[in-house]
């Protein structure tokens, strides 16, 4: 085992260190990551819980376990009853586990780990549970580099400001500040001013919880630019007006049916539209629309992909390897760099530029979208773990999902799987 790389969660929640040999992935959805053994290719999963009332006692770690095991006996029956055993670790209660079972033939681009270890952290109102599994041969190897991990790792139960408890300090702040900008309290993370205009929140509470010792400050920073709010852009009910100012955007699907003010798009992504201000960005809405007399976003789309092929070009930043070769091609100089994906010529270009049929891609942040070969399997993941480490830090977030392109068509992408796919040294 070589040197030791300091891992702090973004969620604030844990830190911990790993070896050198391996390599960090992070995962879509819960904040959690996965360390993954180039030695093996197996991968310990970290999920971090940090539950809002601290005066409810959690169930003790044991219990945990016992219900992660009761989950894969309905799978496989075969590991039998393994016994949980349980210590203090860093001043936590911890409960740990292990099993082997029969490893089954696996699909593409997937792999059968036979082998589990299981541990789960209890402090406070915060819990950890890291679950590692390899091939069933190699069920010993990544032992003293996982006695090192787990060793290592502490808990940080301070309380943090949850998302209501921040939104209520927001506006009594601005009451005491600009008393007559808005007169009710936000509804969740999005304020609505006395003139109608709709303040977005998120990406300040973002800010926050990457630096919550900056609290008042990013608050009384934002709150300073609501000032600009009436001189930033024309009349925004007029679209005549902010039609040259309109730009698509990609975000984050909602659930189910999108709304008239979204468009479908990748696999969990949809299309938005902007207003793009000297100091702010406004949202389009369906009250939006409806206010220009459009029923959908349909309708404004063209006049958006427009002004965004009128942009300056952007310069992408190459990666090559020892050939010569282009390896990635990253466009991050841009707000808005995440929707060049939707140019007509996306595919064409980005697979010539590789010199590739299928080529995968990242999306971080709307500002920031990374094409990158797939035919180096280490490249893929060292890539994927950069982009999905710039998603976990980032202000406003996009997606930590890797897509794999293989055509033009929305039918050709699909989220590609980067974990079972890790290197295995041999």
């Amino acid at each position: 085992m070589g040197g030791m790389v300091e891992y702090n969660d973004p969620e604030k929640t844990y830190n911990l260190q790993y070896p050198e040999g391996w390599l960090r992935l992070t995962h879509e959805g819960l904040p959690h990551i996965s360390l993954a053994s180039l030695t093996t290719g197996g991968y310990l999963e970290i999920q971090a819980y940090h539950f809002p009332n601290p005066t409810t006692p959690l169930s003790p770690p044991e219990h945990t376990l016992a219900a992660f095991l009761k989950y894969e006996q309905r799978t496989w029956p075969d590991i039998g009853e393994p016994p949980i055993h349980r210590e203090f670790c860093n001043g936590a209660a911890m409960a740990y586990t292990q099993f082997t079972r029969a490893e089954e033939a696996a699909p593409k681009r997937a792999t059968d780990f036979g082998h589990a270890r299981a541990w789960v952290f209890c402090r406070g109102n915060i819990q950890v549970r890291c679950v590692y599994r390899c091939r069933k041969e190699d069920a010993t190897t990544d032992d003293e580099d996982l006695e090192a991990i787990i060793n290592s790792l502490v808990l940080n139960d301070t309380p943090r400001i949850s998302v209501a408890g921040f939104a209520h300090y927001y506006f009594s702040l601005l009451k005491r500040h600009r008393p007559r900008v808005a007169a009710n309290p936000p509804d969740s993370l999005m304020l609505t001013l006395s003139d109608g205009q709709t303040v977005l929140l998120e990406h300040l509470y973002n800010h926050y919880l990457q630096q919550p010792e900056r609290l008042d400050e990013l608050i009384e920073k934002h709150i300073d630019l609501l000032d600009y709010c009436g001189d930033d852009v024309p009349d925004l009910t007029n679209y005549s007006l902010i039609r040259g100012q309109i730009y698509p955007k990609i975000i984050c699907a909602p659930n189910g049916c999108p709304p008239p003010h979204r468009l479908p798009h990748w696999p969990g992504l949809a299309i938005g539209a902007i207003i793009q201000g000297s100091v702010f960005t406004y949202g389009v809405g369906s009250e939006r629309l409806r206010t220009w007399g459009f029923p959908t976003l349909e309708d404004v789309i063209e006049d958006a992909l427009s002004n965004l092929q009128r942009l300056p070009a952007v310069p992408p930043r190459g990666l090559c390897n020892n050939t010569g070769r282009v390896r990635a091609i990253s466009y991050g100089d841009h707000p808005l760099s995440a929707s060049f994906i939707l140019f007509s010529d996306f595919y064409r270009t980005t697979a010539q530029n590789l010199g590739v049929k299928e080529f995968l891609v990242g999306l971080p942040c709307p500002g920031c979208v990374s094409c990158f070969s797939g035919d180096d399997p280490q490249f893929v993941v060292q890539h994927a773990a950069a982009l999905r480490w710039e998603y976990h830090r980032g202000i406003e977030r996009l997606t930590d999902t890797i897509y794999v392109v293989s055509g033009p068509t929305l039918q050709d992408v699909q989220p590609y799987d980067v974990l079972h796919c890790c290197p295995r040294k041999v």
